[in-house]
C-alpha cells in the first residue's frame, strides 16, 4: 500500500512540473515581449523625429 501511495504522490509531482514549467518559461516570454517592445517603440520615436 505504501507503494501505491509513492506513485501517486511522484504523479502528482511529474504532473504539477508538466503544468508549472511551461507556465514560467510563457511568463518570462511575455516579460521579455513587453520589455523589448518599449525598446522598439522609443527607437521608432527618435527615427520619426530625425526625419
Amino acid at each position: 500500500m505504501k507503494i501505491v501511495k509513492v506513485l501517486a504522490t511522484l504523479f502528482l509531482v511529474v504532473l504539477a512540473t508538466l503544468v508549472v514549467i511551461p507556465l514560467i518559461v510563457l511568463a518570462g516570454l511575455f516579460i521579455w515581449l513587453k520589455l523589448t517592445e518599449e525598446g522598439d517603440e522609443e527607437s521608432l520615436e527618435l527615427d520619426q523625429e530625425g526625419i
